[in-house]
């Protein structure tokens, strides 16, 4: 999918404006990160492309305003994971297939082994029911489960918010190489706060105070402006080191 934002405002249901104008274009197939201090604007914008807020300007995708698109369309092309996934009151299948009917067992055992989570659903079965928030589950096991459920959408847009914000170094490994296969060739945009995996995305658009204040590679951005900022204020200081 190709994205063309042009003088965007986003804004409150009672008016109140979140962010922009602001203007980016998310090229069919490109690797986006969004980053920025808390507050800048970066989850106005995701809501705003899903369709959640109002907007003023433009969101084309593949060349039609995104308020002139079939809302049902729209969201079976979003792969969306959050930081927080949420699950459902059911098994681990139902949470996984999300009442879908046509979904064969060969994908759904597809999509578990490409999230890793085929490793502890080996062990539960997918018929493990899942009662409260997590069922048991690690929030880890709980993201993987989001994201076997989002490779199973199979959309063309690959929507990202924090992914790995709340996860142990080993479900983050997992979940990240999953998305790196999972993401190739499709749009992705994705914010993140971990600087330090974005050198292989296509452009990084920083955000400020509801403005992009920077865009471009990691390596064009990385020596100036809020950028660098927030590279050095993420670097071990000298006398972390020598603890």
């Amino acid at each position: 999918l190709d994205i063309q934002v042009t003088d965007l405002i986003v804004t409150t249901h009672d008016d109140k404006t979140l962010l922009g104008p602001i203007s980016f274009h998310l090229f069919e197939g490109s690797q986006t990160a969004l980053v920025g201090p808390s507050g800048a604007g970066k989850t106005s914008l995701i809501n705003a492309i899903l369709g959640f807020l109002p907007y003023q300007g433009s969101i084309k995708i593949n060349g039609t305003e995104l308020s002139e698109l079939n809302k049902k369309q729209w969201y079976q092309e979003i792969n969306w994971v959050g930081q927080n996934p949420t699950l459902v009151h059911g098994t681990i299948e139902e949470n996984i297939t999300l009442g879908k009917q046509e979904i064969t067992q060969e994908q759904l055992d597809l999509a578990s082994k490409q999230a890793f989570a085929n490793e502890f659903i080996d062990e539960l079965g997918y018929q493990h029911a899942i009662s409260d928030r997590s069922g048991g589950l690690s929030v880890g096991q709980a993201q993987r489960l989001a994201l076997a459920r989002a490779l199973l959408q199979q959309g063309r847009l690959w929507i990202l918010d924090e992914p790995t914000a709340s996860l142990d170094a080993k479900s983050e490994r997992l979940v990240m190489k999953s998305l790196d296969e999972a993401t190739q060739g499709l749009t992705t945009l994705m914010i993140s706060h971990r600087l330090d995996q974005l050198h292989a995305m296509d452009t990084v658009l920083v955000m400020d105070k509801g403005q992009v204040v920077q865009s471009g590679s990691f390596d064009e951005i990385k020596d100036s402006g809020l950028f660098a900022t927030m590279l050095a204020a993420k670097q071990p200081k000298q006398g972390d080191l020598d603890a």
